[in-house]
């Protein structure tokens, strides 16, 4: 499965992308993050991408970072967070790397 997601991801945010997030990874075998189309990433939805993490280990699923903008992964970086996930440049490359077919 395939998530794209756009805009900032704030406290206003973070309880309904949570809930979308988790609701993902309960109906696949792993999620692929799309996140070009963010703009800012604040300390509450560094704590949902966290949780989602969990989960998936949790559940012995996977999920996958792919086009994650050069913002975003500063602050990943910064946090510590970046190293808890598994990253691709492109889409594609994550769905291949989750089995699937790429584009």
């Amino acid at each position: 499965m395939v998530a794209s997601v756009a805009g900032d991801i704030t406290h206003a945010v973070s309880g309904e992308f949570q809930s979308a997030l988790l609701g993902a990874l309960g109906q696949a075998d792993g999620v692929v993050l799309d996140l070009m189309g963010v703009g800012i990433l604040t300390s509450a939805g560094l704590r949902t991408l966290l949780l989602l993490h969990r989960e998936a280990v949790k559940s012995k699923k996977r999920v996958v970072l792919a086009a994650v903008p050069a913002g975003v992964r500063d602050v990943m970086e910064v946090t510590g967070f970046w190293e808890q996930f598994e990253t691709a440049e492109k889409v594609g490359d994550a769905v291949v790397s989750l089995g699937g077919t790429g584009v």
